[in-house]
C-alpha cells in the first residue's frame, strides 16, 4: 500500500538538495552525512548509536541510510527499510562502499515484512507523519519489537516555532507574493530556498489559488518537505503519547529550533540559547516508547 505522498518520495530524497555531488558517489554520501549532523547535531545524542552495538536495529524510513550507517559502524545488526526504491538502492550502495554489514529492504511501513518480536530498537526519524495510516505504522513498530524493546520515533511538533510562526505566518506571507514578477528570485536569495522550490510553490498557487494559502493542511504538507509532498502531520506531546498508547511506557522530548529560512540561521542555531529554546519550541518531537 502506498501513501498519497509516495510519488514525491519515489525519486526525491532529502539529501539531494544539499549537495551537487553525483548521487551514490562517496562524495555524495560524505556531503549528506556532514550536512545532516551539522544542521541537526542533536541526533547522535538522541539515537545513542554506540548503545545499540550487538543489538537488532530496524530503521523505518531509512532513506539513504545516513543514520543507518552510524548504527552499523557502531556494531548494530542493522536493517534499513524504505518505501522508495531510490532510497533503497542508494542505501545498499552506501553499505557496499563502506563494506559494513547491513540489510536494506523495500516495502511499506504499515506492512512490515518481519516476524513478531524481531528487533531491540526501531528507529524512525521524520517518516510516519507522512502516512495517512500513521496508527497502523505504530502498530507495526509495536509488533516487531521484542518485549522491553525501544521505539525511538521523531514526528513534527505542533507546538513549535517552525509550525506556529514560520509555516503558518512567515511562509504564508512569502508565498503570497510569489505571483509577482521576479519575486521567486528575490525570495530564493533571502531564504536560501532553491529557485526550483520557489517555482513549485508558484505552481501550487496557480493550481489552487487562494486555497493554497488558506487550507492549513495543504499548505503544511507542501511546506515541510518541499512542494509536491502530499501529506505531513504535526503532533503535540499529548497526541504523540496517545498514538503510542499501547506501549508500556512513553516519554517525549523536543529538539531543533528550525531557523533554516532566516538570515544567519546556521550561526544562530549553534548557540546555547537556540539549543535551550529548541527543547521547548523545537520542530522535532521525539517519542521514546518501551514495549
Amino acid at each position: 500500500m502506498k501513501s498519497p505522498s509516495a510519488s514525491h518520495w519515489l525519486t526525491y530524497q532529502p539529501g539531494f538538495k544539499f549537495t551537487s555531488e553525483p548521487p551514490g558517489s562517496p562524495a555524495f554520501f560524505d556531503a549528506v552525512e556532514a550536512h545532516r549532523y551539522e544542521l541537526e547535531p542533536h541526533i547522535p545524542g538522541i539515537a545513542e548509536f554506540d548503545r545499540w552495538a550487538g543489538k537488532d536495529v530496524l530503521d523505518v524510513g531509512c532513506g539513504v541510510a545516513t543514520d543507518g550507517i552510524r548504527f552499523a559502524r557502531a556494531g548494530a545488526r542493522y536493517t534499513g527499510f524504505d518505501g522508495s526504491q531510490t532510497a533503497v538502492d542508494l542505501a545498499r550502495r552506501r553499505f557496499d562502499l563502506e563494506g559494513v554489514p547491513g540489510t536494506i529492504v523495500h516495502g511499506h511501513a504499515t506492512e512490515l515484512p518481519f516476524d513478531d518480536a524481531s528487533f531491540d530498537l526501531v528507529w524512525s526519524h521524520g517518516v510516519i507523519h507522512h502516512f495517512p495510516a500513521t496508527e497502523k505504522a505504530v502498530a507495526e513498530i509495536h509488533r516487531v519489537l521484542r518485549p522491553g524493546g525501544t521505539a525511538l520515533v521523531m514526528v513534527y511538533h505542533r507546538a513549535s516555532f517552525n509550525y506556529r510562526f514560520t509555516i503558518l505566518l512567515v511562509r504564508r506571507a512569502l508565498a503570497g507574493v510569489l505571483l509577482l514578477p521576479g519575486a521567486g528570485a528575490v525570495l530564493s536569495r533571502l531564504t536560501g530556498e532553491s529557485s526550483a522550490t520557489m517555482e513549485g510553490h508558484r505552481a501550487l498557487l496557480k493550481q489552487h489559488g487562494l486555497r493554497y494559502l488558506t487550507d492549513r493542511q495543504l499548505f503544511l504538507s507542501n511546506n515541510t518537505d518541499g512542494p509536491g509532498n502530499a501529506l505531513s502531520k504535526v503532533y503535540d506531546a499529548r497526541q504523540a503519547r496517545r498514538l503510542f498508547a499501547r506501549f508500556e511506557s512513553v516519554e517525549t522530548e523536543v529538539r531543533f529550533l528550525n531557523l533554516r529560512i532566516y538570515p544567519m540561521s546556521a550561526r544562530i542555531a549553534g548557540t546555547r540559547v537556540a539549543e535551550r529554546l529548541g527543547r521547548r519550541w523545537g520542530w522535532h518531537l521525539y517519542v521514546r516508547a518501551t514495549r
